[in-house]
């Protein structure tokens, strides 16, 4: 199973000093495309330092599955995903709608 996320440019980023150490962080924002939702979900995603976010585009991301405490966890990184060469689809749906 694949999703498209659309990567926004925009993140925040930080020294977490809560464990004792000082340890730095990354968020970045994104838009995902959930099957059977006709309206994009805005998301972040973790990110060790900022030249590891990814360039403001759409991206096709696997999704993984996995078993932790006996709950399924459903996981995709756009670190990880595939570029795609298309326009913002959040951008496709605010112009159909009239929303800006």
């Amino acid at each position: 199973m694949t999703l498209l996320i659309e990567v926004t440019g925009r993140e925040r980023s930080g020294i977490s000093t809560k464990s004792g150490t000082s340890k730095p962080w990354c968020m970045f924002e994104a838009y995902v495309h959930l099957p059977n939702d006709p309206y994009p979900q805005k998301t972040s995603f973790y990110a060790q330092a900022v030249n590891e976010v990814p360039q403001p585009g759409t991206y096709e991301c696997d999704v993984n599955v996995d078993v932790r405490d006996g709950r399924l966890e459903f996981t995709c990184d756009p670190r990880q995903g595939r570029r795609k060469n298309i326009p913002p689809l959040s951008a496709a749906m605010s112009s159909k709608t009239g929303v800006a």
